[in-house]
């Protein structure tokens, strides 16, 4: 699946997508902390069809998912 990376996520991992195989949320956010240097230490949120989840999901592997950093204001 292709994974949408935003702001300094995207910097670090010098791409603003990536592709990743995973079943589920959870896998794939060990994907991506694995690849990404230094995601695993930041905060960050996983949106899959531009809702952000914060349990673990099933991924088809068609959805559309997302990495988005820490937003500031309200």
């Amino acid at each position: 699946m292709k994974v949408l990376l935003f702001g300094m996520i995207a910097e670090k991992a010098g791409a603003e997508a990536l592709e990743c195989s995973a079943p589920d949320s959870a896998t794939l956010k060990n994907v991506l902390e694995e690849r990404i240097d230094g995601l695993s230490a930041m905060s960050y949120a996983i949106a899959i069809d531009r809702v952000i989840v914060h349990d673990n999901r099933e991924l088809a592997g068609n959805e559309e998912v997302a990495v988005l950093p820490p937003f500031a204001g309200g």
